[in-house]
């Protein structure tokens, strides 16, 4: 295949063009790139959120309350995501982000494998960390990646794609792990190795395996050239400063993100947890049902969101991401209101099918957003800086506050539904005054970042 986005001023002396220069062919390769980017996201989403569908064994093996099942979930992930999220960004733009990509996924792919050999809540908590790390290295070097790869009004739509791997790892973990659990791992348990595993941890053996056989196909994907102007080591403090001339547009851009993407992680830990218990399916029906509905509608509402996007870049409308994100948190609430008003399983099930579609579609203008805001030799470092925010807030904050609701508002048990619909009310509303708020800062910074 040949070099994607070939264009005579790609390869211009004075680095003012890249391989993303607007109005560039795209060919098959970049959509290869962002094809098995995805996939690689998936995998790390299989080993995120395999946790939310055994959560009720493990809280009965570990006699664990729910905000413990939120921390192990969320707060765990994140400790070590953000703090080392900034550095692996920082090498996203200056080394081969092909390796940094496939040393993350060994790392995680180890930590998940730690999991399965867990007894205690502290061991769980520890091996959640490393998962955390591990992962830390994927999205600030695949978006760099993707960036080099295309225009600016088709990024949108590359953007998503990516971020399509996310719900789709969700799905796998669920109906996967369902499938697993119901049909191939032992009722309880087996001994390998002289040691012996429950159906439980024998899943997190089985969560570990994609990503190790992904890193081939990692390691064999080209690297863009970059653009002259990156060619010289980018300064760790111009990007800083950058981020600082705008920081208005970036904090609100930030904030907007922080409370859709707090949502998408709030249901996709607790979405088996409610259906098991309001409607007492089991762990395999939780799983089949959860995932049945992300399926269709997590990729379905990624792709409309870049697609909505895009329309809104073509049209000349700088803050285009912004209002896209706006859009799904407004609509995310009478959402959650449809689903806690469900008289029954099959209109919950379609309640939650909508709102997953609604918050999905802002999953792409989240990272599209800082693309835009920020030049192409700096993009590792505000993608990281950016996910070391939005991961500490959202993963950290999603699952937990959930947990911490249902204990100690509602009571644990039927309340995580209330808790759910509380905390959706609440975080819309806070992130859709930020989109509004943000809507003139990001046009500015906009103007100022080429692509």
């Amino acid at each position: 295949m040949t070099v994607p986005l070939s264009h005579p001023a790609a390869a211009a002396a004075d680095g003012s063009a890249s391989l993303a220069t607007p109005g560039a062919r795209v060919r098959l390769y970049p959509w290869v790139v962002v094809g098995t980017l995805s996939i690689a996201h998936l995998v790390s989403f299989i080993d995120r959120f395999v946790m939310s569908l055994v959560l009720t064994p493990i809280k009965g093996q570990m006699h664990l309350s729910d905000t413990q099942l939120g921390a192990i979930q969320g707060l765990s992930f994140v400790l070590l995501y953000s703090v080392a999220g900034l550095p692996l960004g920082r090498l996203a733009d200056t080394m081969d982000r092909r390796r940094l990509i496939a040393l993350g996924m060994l790392i995680w792919s180890a930590a998940t494998t730690a999991c399965a050999f867990c007894n205690d809540f502290g061991g769980l908590f520890a091996a959640r960390i490393g998962v955390g790390f591990g992962e830390a290295a994927l999205v600030p070097a695949a978006m760099s990646l993707i960036a080099g790869y295309f225009a600016r009004e088709r990024l949108g739509r590359a953007v998503s794609v990516f971020v399509m791997g996310s719900p789709l790892g969700k799905v796998v973990a669920l109906i996967g792990g369902a499938w697993l659990l119901a049909q191939v791992i032992p009722r309880h348990g087996a001994s390998l190795l002289g040691h012996s595993f429950t159906p439980w941890q024998l899943l997190f053996l089985c969560a570990a395996l994609p990503g190790l056989l992904l890193i081939p196909a990692v390691l064999a994907l080209r690297e863009p050239p970059r653009a002259a102007v990156t060619l010289v080591r980018p300064r760790f403090l111009d990007g800083l400063a950058h981020i600082k001339r705008f920081a208005l547009a970036y904090a609100l851009q930030a904030a907007a993100a922080c409370m859709a993407i707090i949502l998408v992680q709030a249901f996709g830990a607790w979405g088996p947890t409610f259906f098991g218990r309001v409607y007492h399916l089991t762990v395999s029906q939780t799983g089949y049902l959860v995932g049945g509905v992300t399926l269709i509608a997590s990729p379905l509402g990624n792709l409309f969101g870049g697609w909505l996007t895009d329309v809104l870049q073509r049209r000349k409308i700088p803050a285009a991401p912004l209002i896209a994100i706006g859009l799904s948190l407004a609509l995310a609430i009478p959402a959650a209101l449809a689903l806690a008003a469900a008289p029954n399983l099959p209109s919950a099930a379609i309640a939650f099918g909508a709102l997953t579609f609604i918050l999905s579609t802002a999953a792409g203008p989240c990272l599209a957003g800082i693309q835009v805001l920020t030049p192409t030799q700096h993009r590792g470092t505000a993608t990281a800086l950016y996910m070391c925010v939005m991961t500490l807030v959202s993963v950290g904050l999603g699952p937990t506050l959930v947990g911490v609701i249902s204990d100690t508002v509602f009571g644990a048990g039927a309340g995580i539904g209330k808790a759910l619909i509380a905390s959706t009310i609440g975080v819309a509303l806070l992130g859709i005054l930020a989109a509004v708020a943000g809507r003139r800062p990001f046009e500015r910074a906009a103007a100022a970042s080429p692509s």
